[in-house]
């Protein structure tokens, strides 16, 4: 596909944006697990850092977030600004193009799985900045800048990096005042600016960052006044003018880490820095950094390159159409992993991480593992669970422990490992339980909390954190969340058939079949579901109502959770397909809320086309492509896979796709309502869909589905695709799968050869660990 903006490597494993002036930021994030950053395709952005379990930290200037709702523009994400100065004629521009802007005779960023390298040319020089962070724990960011001389004459330069620290707390924790703590100097011991933030109350000493070279340091500044200057700007700062730092130090004001540095380059030639931006404890601990990373930064790249070949190369699918392969072997894969790691800018909300522990489990099950217990310890003992941690938020939402039974059970299935079900953790208020005893807590309170209409109570909240409202009194119900219930209690029950406990499947089964008649019976508006009913018992998502007629995620559960017949199944395909969809996808909701509604709550308050009210949720589109799938309509699911698939084009001119990055979901694109910026992503990178997404499009249209005792091959394909395949890894084997699909019925009866012979039904036996099979697929 011809993108506007840039185009994918062969690979899909970079995209190479040609164009510094996006629409809106093309960015990336980098991560380990001590700092994570957000690069955008001019370099600037942020650099957050936790060591161990501490207060996490913004080293550097920005909101913590791309700056969707920000009202101050880019001025503070000012960071990583690579100045170049002709000392013979005085001129100067930025290898990152901004903020001088001056328009580059070439222009590259290249962003890959877990680097972004800018390369640009202006006035015969050409650079190439590379930024990634090592794998591991330390809070560092290293730079490589290589600058080539192409004019055919030599060249006197200076070099000007810039960067704004802040050492911003983020978890509430503060201090009087602000700035007046701050300094920053320039250490000729360790070749590095300097800054420390030095309160007398601090929750920690990890307050001292860092900007240090391997090639000297001619110059600097601490402060943002002396190089920027009292009447200039950073398109024109007073030290890269003058071409000259004044080695002024920080203090109470604007800190900065400043450096400057003296080039001659022979026509012909080039010269390279490498710089470690971080954080420590002090100055005199940025030694050990210096002393294992400079020299040695080519064997850390080599690393973090590898470590990303490997997670492609797992579970690799190859398909007619190159898209879904970049997405789903590449950039869903890194997406899920960094929300696996980092969650929302490092704060885990109780929902969100334990999805993307769901999410990276067919790649990476021991990150899910470590999820799923770190999760439990803040379980309350009746059930509940915390809003989120990392900071805490010990608001109980009625949603939070649920999804711990399905990246459970996808750990079991995919893993093996019964072994966890009897480990021990504690609860977040009193006591212990084993995790399958945490797990019965989380589903006996939710059995035990229903309304009048025979609905799991809603209490302070669901998946829709904007319905904030409706169960304030204790009285309202989640329609969804009962949906969402029933599909839990349906997937215990299998677990407790496989354990050959009759008595717990039987339960099971039981509750499942009495939330699916109460559901049924009560929540059935005609032509879709109702989404919830407020502590007055007069529903939300109906018929009756003026806004918010229609909540797609109410649908999507009731064909995932087998609670809609075929009937209402195709019912309400008809009426999402009339109210809701969109080029990009689902709306979330039908019609968007521009009245205050005090009985629903935050979301009636919301400026329309914004967050949950009525944008098109990359999260709520991964359920219905599930629950198309689930449902037998594979063409179906492929088509809205695409709709609200970054990188696929309409080939209109206006197209909204072309405004977007192409590598990457974001947790939703606004509405058709919104007043100035209809279908531009909202917050790209930290959506919870990437989870589902991967395990959706694997497991469930390849078809390449771990089950308790095996792997089960059920693809419901593309009725266009004639063949396809896929090298899943499950149980430490190798499968080998290619589907054939000659018909083009794309799903159906399967018949599969195991190394060559016919077995009986769809289910591979579990292969011992090292061994390679192949499996034909022929659907007929």
């Amino acid at each position: 596909m011809k993108y506007r903006y840039g185009n994918f490597n062969g690979d899909g494993t970079e995209f190479i944006v040609t164009d510094p002036e996006t629409p809106r930021a093309f960015d990336n994030f980098l991560w380990n697990d001590a700092a994570f950053s957000n690069v955008q395709q001019t370099g600037v952005g942020y650099m957050d850092y936790q060591v161990g379990k501490n207060e996490a930290v913004q080293l550097l200037t920005g909101i913590g977030r791309i700056c969707d709702f920000d009202v101050f523009g880019r001025d503070h994400l000012m960071s990583r600004l690579i100045y170049v100065r002709d000392n013979d004629t005085g001129e100067f521009w930025n290898v990152n193009w901004e903020p001088v802007q001056r328009k580059p005779d070439k222009y590259e960023c290249v962003h890959g799985l877990g680097y972004s390298i800018i390369k640009s040319s202006t006035c015969g020089i050409s650079s190439n900045f590379r930024i990634f962070i090592p794998p591991g724990k330390d809070p560092v960011e290293l730079w490589t800048l290589d600058t080539g001389n192409t004019s055919g004459r030599k060249r006197r330069l200076s070099i000007f990096v810039y960067n704004q620290m802040q050492f911003k707390f983020k978890w509430g924790y503060d201090s009087y005042g602000d700035m007046i703590f701050r300094s920053s100097w320039f250490s000729k011991k360790q070749n590095a600016v300097v800054a420390n933030k030095h309160p007398h109350r601090r929750p920690h000493d990890y307050l001292t960052g860092f900007l240090a070279a391997d090639v000297p340091i001619v110059a600097w500044d601490g402060t943002r006044d002396a190089f920027v200057g009292m009447y200039h700007t950073l398109r024109n700062p007073d030290a890269v003018v003058k071409g000259r730092c004044t080695n002024t130090p920080g203090s109470s004001d604007a800190t900065i880490c400043a450096a400057q540095f003296n080039l001659e380059i022979p026509a012909g030639g080039s010269k390279k820095i490498n710089f470690i931006l971080g954080a420590t404890d002090c100055e005199n601990n940025i030694v050990p950094f210096r002393k294992k990373y400079f020299g040695r930064f080519e064997k850390f790249f080599g690393e973090l390159k590898q470590d990303k070949a490997d997670m492609s190369a797992r579970n690799q699918v190859t398909t007619p159409d190159p898209q879904f392969d970049i997405m789903l072997n590449n950039w869903i894969k890194q997406s899920t992993l960094y929300g696996a790691t980092w969650c929302r800018w490092g704060w885990n909300g109780y929902r969100d991480i334990v999805q993307h522990g769901f999410g990276v489990v067919t790649f990476k099950p021991e990150r899910t593992r470590a999820i799923l217990l770190e999760a439990l310890s803040y379980q309350y003992k009746k059930g509940l669970a915390l809003r989120g941690w990392n900071p805490v938020d010990e608001k109980p939402y009625s949603d939070s422990a649920l999804w711990l039974v399905f990246t459970l059970i996808a750990y079991l299935k995919e893993t093996g490992d019964f072994s966890i079900l009897n480990e021990k953790v504690k609860f977040y208020d009193d006591g212990a339980a084993s995790v399958r005893g945490h797990i019965e807590t989380a589903l006996d309170f939710l059995e035990s909390n229903k309304g009048k209409h025979g609905l799991v109570l809603i209490k302070f909240g669901d998946w829709n954190d904007s319905l904030t409202a409706v169960g304030k009194k204790g009285r309202g119900e989640s329609v969804w969340l009962s949906e969402a219930y029933a599909e839990a209690v349906r997937e215990m029950a299998e677990l407790a058939g496989y354990e050959n406990d009759g008595k717990r499947k039987k339960d099971y089964l039981a509750r499942y079949e009495r939330i699916r008649k109460a559901i049924n019976s009560n929540a059935w508006d005609g032509k879709w579901y109702t989404r919830c009913f407020d502590d007055n018992g007069v529903p939300v998502g109906s018929s009756t109502n003026k806004q918010g007629k229609i909540f797609i995620e109410a649908q999507t559960w009731a064909l995932i959770a087998g609670i809609a017949d075929e009937k209402r199944i195709n019912e309400t395909i008809k009426s999402c397909d009339k109210l809701l969809l969109t080029d990009l996808g689902y709306a979330l909701l039908y019609p968007t809320f521009y009245k205050t509604e005090d009985r629903i709550g935050r979301i009636s308050c919301m400026e329309p086309g914004i967050c949950e009210n009525g944008t098109i949720y990359s999260h709520t589109n991964a359920w219905m492509i599930l629950g198309l799938l689930k449902s037998g309509r594979p063409d179906k699911a492929y088509e809205i896979f695409k709709r609200i698939t970054p990188g696929y084009l309409s080939g209109k001119d206006n197209d909204p796709k072309q405004s977007c990055p192409p590598y990457i979901f974001a947790n939703c694109y606004f509405g058709k309502d919104h007043r100035n910026r209809r279908f531009q992503m909202e917050f790209t990178w930290i959506t919870g869909s990437v989870a589902w997404y991967n395990n959706v499009l694997l497991q469930h249209m390849l078809g390449a589905r771990a089950e308790f005792g095996g792997l089960r091959i059920d693809p419901r394909i593309p009725s266009g695709w004639k063949k396809c395949s896929v090298e899943r890894t499950f149980r430490n084997a190798l499968y080998k799968i290619t589907i054939h699909n000659p018909d083009g019925l794309g799903k159906g009866n399967v018949s599969v050869k195991l190394d060559g012979k016919p077995i009986n039904g769809n289910l591979i036996p579990i292969m011992k660990a090292g061994r390679t099979c192949t499996i034909e697929v022929a659907i007929s």
